[in-house]
C-alpha cells in the first residue's frame, strides 16, 4: 500500500516536471514556435530553454490542477430545489412579483387581498356581460338583417347552451391546470369572437360565434373556486360573495349596456365596446394575476370529467345543494321571462327598454352580497340556505298575489328575491368548497350544471304555463318550486354526514370550531372509510 502510495506520488512529481519543461509563448510574441533563449530580443537577458521563465506562475497553468479545479468547483443543482416558472405559453413573459416559487408555500408568497379579490369580480363582470348582450338587441337585429323575431331568438338560446357546454368541459380545467394560463387564454379568446360578432355578416354567423363566446365564457366559474383555494377559510364565504356579485352585477350592466347603445347607436357598437373591455381586462390579468401552480391531481382530462359523476355518489351535501340550486334557479329565470310578458300587457304596456330597466333592481342583491358573506363567515351555511329559501318564498307569495294588479308588487318581489338568491348561492358555494380542497372546480362545475338545468327547464316550463293558463298558476308554480328546495334542505340537518337525518343537532347561529384556518380547510362533515372503519371527517379534523 505504502509502495503505491509512493508510486502514485512519484507520477504526478513527474507530470508537475514535465509541465514546467513546456515552453510557453509570451503575450507579446504571435510566433510558433516560441523563441529559445538565443532568440530572445538584446533588451533583456537570455533564459534558457530548459529553465522556468520568472513568470511561468501568471502566465501558464498546470492542466491536471486546471482539470481537478474545475471538477471541484462545478456547481451542483440541489434536486430538491425547483426552477421557477417564468413565462406563460412558453413565450409570454410573468410579472417577476407574480411569479410562484415552487420551494414556498403558495400561502406564504401570495397573500389573499382585497385587490385581487376586486380582480376576480371584475373579469367576472366583464366575463358574464357577453351572454346577456344579446338579450335586448334582437329587435335591432332582426330589422338590421331583415328577418323575423323568431329567427334572431336563437341567438341568446346557442349562447347559454354555449355556457352549458363551456361549464361541463372547461370549468373542470381549475383542477387540472395552472389557472393563471387558463384564465388569460379564455378573457383573450372571447375578445377575439367578439370582433366577430361585431363584424356578423348573417344571422347564421352570430349564432355560431354566439355559441363559441358563450362555452368560452367561463372565466367567472374559474375565479370563484379560485378564491375558496386563496382566501382564509375564516374569510372563504366574504371574499366568495364578492366574486360572485362580480357575476350578477355583469348580468345587470351588459343588459343595461346593450339596452341604451342599441337604442342610440348600433348594435355592433356594443359588441365593439366588449372587444375593449376584454382587452383592457386581459392586459390587467396578466399583471395581476398570481401564477398558481396546479393541484397535482393525478388525473387525466378524461378522468376529471368522470370524478364529476363520481363526486354526486360521494358527497351527500353536494346533492343537496344542487337540488336547492335546481329549483331557486328555475324560479329566477322562469320569473324573469314572464315578467317581460306580464309587464308588456295589460295593466301595464310597458316597452323593452322600461322592463330592462327593472333589472337595476337586481343591483340591490350584488351589493347586499358582501354582507351576506360576513353572515356566512360567521354561522353554518345552513343558515344562510334557510332564510334566503324564505325570503324566495315571500317574494313569490307577493308576485302571486299582486304582481298583476300592482307595479309595487313586482318591485317587492324582484328586491325580495334577489337578496334571497345571493344569500342561497353564497351559502351554497360555501358548503361546496369546503368538501376537497382539490376538486373545487369540479365540485363548483357540478352545482352549476343544476344550476344551468334549472334556468333551462324553468325558463320552458312556466314561460308554458303563462302563455296557456296565464299569471296566476305560472306565481303558484314559483311558489312550489321554492317550497320543494325549503323540502330537500330540511330532509338533512346542517351537522348530518349522511345522506338524510338529523344527527349532530341542529345548532345553526354559532359555528362549531375548526382547527384548520388555511384556505384548504375542509368546513363540511362526511362519512369516509379508512381501512375497515367509518368515521366522520370534516371540519378541519376526523372523528368517530
Amino acid at each position: 500500500m505504502v509502495e503505491s502510495s509512493q508510486t502514485s506520488t512519484s507520477t504526478l512529481r513527474s507530470i508537475e516536471r514535465d509541465v514546467e519543461k513546456t515552453p510557453t509563448p509570451t503575450t507579446a510574441s504571435t510566433s510558433y514556435p516560441p523563441p529559445t533563449g538565443s532568440e530572445l530580443p538584446d533588451d533583456g537577458p537570455a533564459i534558457p530553454p530548459t529553465s522556468p521563465r520568472p513568470d511561468l506562475g501568471r502566465r501558464s497553468t498546470n492542466p491536471l490542477t486546471t482539470i481537478l479545479s474545475h471538477l471541484s468547483h462545478r456547481p451542483q443543482r440541489d434536486p430538491s430545489v425547483l426552477p421557477i416558472r417564468k413565462r406563460d405559453f412558453g413565450f409570454l413573459p410573468i410579472p417577476k412579483y407574480r411569479r410562484h416559487d415552487p420551494n414556498r408555500a403558495v400561502e406564504e408568497e401570495f397573500d389573499f387581498t382585497w385587490k385581487i379579490n376586486a380582480i376576480f369580480a371584475t373579469a367576472a363582470t366583464v366575463a358574464v356581460m357577453n351572454l346577456y348582450y344579446i338579450q335586448p338587441m334582437l329587435v335591432a337585429i332582426a330589422d338590421d338583417f331583415g328577418v323575423d323575431h323568431d329567427r334572431v331568438s336563437s341567438v341568446p338560446t346557442l349562447a347559454q347552451a354555449g355556457y352549458g357546454v363551456g361549464i361541463l368541459l372547461i370549468s373542470p380545467l381549475g383542477d387540472l391546470v395552472r389557472r393563471r394560463q387558463l384564465v388569460i387564454l379564455l378573457m383573450t379568446m372571447t375578445c377575439l369572437f367578439s370582433i366577430g360578432l361585431a363584424l356578423a355578416k348573417s344571422v347564421a354567423m352570430l349564432e355560431g360565434i354566439s355559441f363559441v363566446v358563450g362555452m368560452l365564457t367561463v372565466t367567472p366559474q374559474i375565479c370563484i373556486p379560485w378564491t375558496a383555494d386563496l382566501a382564509p377559510s375564516a374569510r372563504r364565504a366574504r371574499a366568495m360573495s364578492i366574486t360572485l356579485s362580480g357575476l350578477i352585477f355583469g348580468l345587470v350592466m351588459g343588459r343595461l349596456f346593450a339596452g341604451i347603445i342599441s337604442n342610440f347607436a348600433s348594435w355592433r357598437d356594443v359588441y365593439w365596446l366588449a372587444v375593449a373591455l376584454q382587452g383592457c381586462m386581459t392586459v390587467i390579468l396578466w399583471l395581476a394575476l398570481p401564477d398558481t401552480p396546479d393541484k397535482d391531481i393525478g388525473l387525466s382530462y378524461p378522468g376529471v370529467l368522470l370524478s364529476m359523476a363520481k363526486m354526486m355518489t360521494m358527497y351527500p351535501t353536494l346533492v343537496q345543494v344542487c337540488v336547492i340550486a335546481y329549483f331557486t334557479s328555475s324560479v329566477f329565470a322562469g320569473f324573469w321571462t314572464t315578467l317581460t310578458f306580464l309587464l308588456s300587457d295589460s295593466p301595464y304596456h310597458y316597452n323593452s327598454l322600461d322592463v330592462g330597466l327593472f333589472g337595476l333592481l337586481g343591483l340591490i342583491g350584488v351589493f347586499l352580497a358582501p354582507q351576506w358573506g360576513r353572515l356566512v363567515d360567521r354561522v353554518h351555511p345552513y343558515f344562510g340556505q334557510l332564510v334566503g329559501l324564505h325570503i324566495d318564498l315571500v317574494a313569490m307569495v307577493v308576485a302571486l298575489i299582486g304582481a298583476h294588479l300592482n307595479i309595487s308588487a313586482v318591485c317587492i318581489a324582484i328586491i325580495l328575491y334577489d337578496v334571497g338568491q345571493q344569500l342561497i348561492q353564497v351559502s351554497n358555494g360555501y358548503r361546496v368548497a369546503g368538501l376537497d380542497p382539490k376538486a373545487r372546480a369540479r365540485l363548483n362545475g357540478c352545482n352549476l350544471l343544476a344550476l344551468f338545468a334549472g334556468q333551462t327547464s324553468g325558463t320552458a316550463i312556466m314561460t308554458k304555463i303563462y302563455n296557456t293558463y296565464g299569471w296566476r298558476p305560472t306565481g303558484g308554480t314559483a311558489v312550489a318550486f321554492i317550497g320543494a328546495g325549503i323540502l330537500a334542505l330540511s330532509a338533512r340537518g346542517p351537522h348530518e354526514p349522511g345522506w338524510l337525518g338529523w344527527s349532530g343537532g341542529g345548532e345553526l347561529l354559532k359555528k362549531r370550531r375548526i382547527e384548520d384556518k388555511s384556505a384548504n380547510a375542509v368546513t363540511e362533515k362526511m362519512r369516509v372509510v379508512k381501512g375497515d372503519v367509518e368515521v366522520v371527517a370534516g371540519r378541519g379534523g376526523v372523528g368517530t
